[in-house]
């Protein structure tokens, strides 16, 4: 969003700012991607990857977030791991439960309606599980926000390709669950 209020849906205002942004750019003869590795130095690389799984059978869409949502056998015990990584927070915006409030209750809005849970890691990649409302979908968000400095950007896409293959293992079981991937 550009400014205070959104008047289209489909990017129009963003890429004329982006348009605006290039032309002034050219007359410090920089370019786009100049700009950008400049604002990952001073600010961190943020890598993102996402996707999802098709499911049609809601019983085992239900059966999966309940399952991470009692990991140890007891309500509102989410799993403290994924794989080799430790999760450092839990927000379930189903039941309103965050672990990053002093209460334990999500400030965000919540829906018993659909499925979404975001848990964030020790290492500072956040994943975000959630279906879609209007697909057979259970689709990942995740992202990795690395300090500035931290350069090496084939480390850390390998480190969030690590992550997101924890996650597809741990959380989303697709054998078990016989989840489709996303078509290639």
């Amino acid at each position: 969003m550009c400014c205070t209020s959104v008047l289209d849906k489909d990017g129009v205002s963003a890429a004329a700012i982006a348009g605006e942004m290039v032309s002034f750019l050219a007359t410090k003869n920089k370019s786009l991607s100049q700009k950008l590795s400049a604002i990952y130095e001073e600010y961190g690389y943020h890598i993102s990857k996402n996707s999802y799984f098709i499911c049609h059978d809601q019983k085992v869409i239900h059966s999966l977030f309940e399952r991470l949502r009692n990991f140890s056998g007891k309500p509102d015990s989410y799993p403290t791991e994924c794989g080799r990584f430790c999760i450092s927070a839990v927000r379930d915006l189903t039941t309103g439960y965050d672990s990053n409030q002093p209460d334990n209750k999500a400030v965000l809005p919540t829906s018993r309606s659909s499925q979404m849970i975001t848990f964030t890691f020790s290492n500072g990649c956040v994943a975000t599980m959630r279906t879609s409302g209007t697909e057979p979908k259970i689709k990942y968000y995740t992202e990795l926000c690395a300090a500035p400095g931290n350069s090496d950007v084939t480390h850390l896409k390998k480190e969030l390709d690590d992550l997101v293959e924890a996650i597809i293992e741990n959380f989303f079981e697709p054998t078990k669950n016989k989840l489709q991937p996303k078509p290639e």
